[in-house]
């Protein structure tokens, strides 16, 4: 009631609000982090998490079964570190999500009441014992990296902010289970959670043809170009991804605490910083590469002799990006082998082995190249194993040819001599040349760069019976026959007379084939 004094009239004095007792504070937290540990621990011995790490580790150290692993673009392997991180990311959501509901699951929710730990602390220290695992996938990342940078063959420049996204695809996933469980009490929306996300990125968002920005929600950005890029070419939004991932768990982690009852102002303020740090990360990834991007992809594509170094090995001068020099040595190595199963004058004939790209759409581009110049070879970003077939096959055709132009399949003997000289100046070269014929559903097809080194059936029989006489007597037989297996019109018949085989008749699928 009010109290009168006189004639004035006094209101009682407000009830001061209790300061919070700084020690219950403390404890709150030193229980909170205690917690934390309890369920880090918990969340690194869950069968599935133990089952995606498994399985994330033995896909890292399996040994690459493919020769292209010696040669690793560092470019792209900060990439590829990405998906196994993914895949342990959304074993840690059930598994977190599993967690937070334990103990409804239990029905143990009511005696938490007894205890300093309010639900909000209790969600934060959930969200903490996430960062353990991001710890074990950091070193996974830093370990495949490394490996990677440390072989002979590896050439190029990786990202920090490529590789910083693989820790966060773990750190976000595990947000996003504990912000589900205190929406939803039950164990099935997180599973569900992880398919609606798998589906939707892989149908509407992987897609290439995709907005930038709207590629950028997905987890993992993805690119489906077919060869490497050097790294000042790519023009990927890492940084602004990176961004993302990171304000987007800060998000979600902000909105679970909000859930629990951790209304006060510092956490409505961190979701709203988040929310907006979102919105610009996704505003950045959309936005068209810079214009130095878009005019390095230009010269690059379009006149690399002005952004590349070259050297010069006898009578072949080998021009290459800057980052790619490394292999100058191998492509000579194989040009050397070329040479030597070479008769004269060809096989000193002055050649320019250039490396091109197809740059102007970026890495997700898949346009193929415009043959090279005459007298120019065309080296690509990829090098090993069918790689090296190829370019050994463009070698043998400067040597006999002169030029990359496809003019269809060579119906002659100089189709024989160019896919023999590639064939033998490359490493287990009989067993690529099967592969590659298989994998083109055609025999006797080389894909080598913008042309394609194709045989009718007849001239790959011719081919395979060369293979199967002792390698001396053909070598010899090449040499002393050249300048006639090296002229247009010499016959595939007169070829295979003059190397000591028969050549079949010709059928009428032979026939189909236009000939160059």
């Amino acid at each position: 009631m009010t109290a009168i004094t006189g004639s004035r009239a006094t209101a009682p004095k407000p009830t001061p609000r209790p300061k919070p007792d700084p020690v219950r504070v403390r404890g709150g937290r030193r229980a909170m982090l205690a917690l934390a540990r309890v369920e880090a621990r918990r969340l690194l011995l869950h069968p599935l998490v133990l089952i995606a790490l498994l399985a994330y580790l033995t896909l890292v150290l399996w040994p690459g079964a493919e020769p292209e692993d010696a040669h690793p673009v560092l470019q792209d392997i900060d990439r590829e570190t990405q998906f196994g991180q993914l895949l342990l990311g959304l074993a840690v959501l059930i598994a977190v999500n599993l967690a937070v509901l334990r103990s409804h699951r239990r029905g143990t929710d009511a005696s938490f009441s007894v205890l300093v730990l309010p639900p909000w602390r209790r969600t934060v220290a959930h969200v903490l014992s996430v960062l353990p695992t991001v710890l074990v996938g950091a070193l996974i990342v830093a370990g495949q990296f490394t490996a990677a940078a440390l072989k002979p063959g590896a050439v190029g420049h990786g990202s920090v902010s490529e590789l910083a996204t693989g820790p966060l695809l773990i750190l976000l996933p595990g947000a996003v289970g504990v912000l589900l469980a205190r929406v939803a009490r039950s164990a099935f929306v997180a599973p569900l959670a992880v398919v609606a996300v798998l589906a939707l990125t892989v149908v509407f968002v992987a897609d290439s043809s995709s907005p930038a920005w709207l590629r950028g929600l997905a987890p993992v950005v993805f690119d489906e170009g077919a060869r490497p890029l050097p790294s000042d070419l790519l023009g990927r939004p890492a940084a602004g991804h990176a961004l993302y991932l990171l304000a987007l768990a800060v998000l979600v982690t902000a909105g679970a605490v909000l859930l629990s009852g951790g209304r006060t102002r510092a956490v409505r303020a961190i979701a709203l910083g988040a929310l907006g740090v979102t919105v610009l990360a996704v505003v950045l990834q959309g936005m068209a590469p810079s214009d130095a991007v878009r005019a390095a992809r230009e010269a690059a594509t379009r006149d690399p002799a002005k952004v590349q170094d070259c050297e010069r090995h006898g009578t072949t001068t080998y021009c290459a990006f800057p980052e790619f020099t490394p292999w100058i040595d191998d492509w000579a190595r194989v040009t050397g082998r070329v040479r030597a199963l070479a008769g004269a004058p060809d096989a000193e004939r002055a050649l320019t082995v250039r490396q091109r790209v197809a740059a102007l759409d970026g890495p997700s581009g898949v346009r193929e190249l415009a043959p090279a110049a005459p007298g120019e070879v065309t080296a690509t970003t990829a090098w090993g194993g069918e790689r090296e077939l190829e370019f050994a096959a463009g070698v043998a055709r400067g040597l006999v040819v002169g030029h990359e132009r496809y003019e269809g399949a060579y119906c002659d003997a100089r189709g024989v001599l160019m896919v023999w000289l590639a064939v033998r100046a490359t490493r287990d070269g009989e067993a690529l040349f099967e592969r590659t014929g298989d994998d083109y559903n055609s025999p006797g097809v080389i894909q080598a760069l913008a042309t394609v080194v194709a045989l009718r059936g007849r001239e790959l029989a011719v081919v395979q019976a060369l293979f199967a006489r002792p390698r001396g007597e053909v070598e010899r037989a090449v040499k002393a026959s050249w300048a006639e297996l090296s002229a247009p019109g010499t016959t595939t018949d007169r070829a295979a007379a003059l190397l000591g085989v028969t050549a079949p008749a010709e059928t009428a699928d032979d026939r189909e084939y236009q000939c160059a």
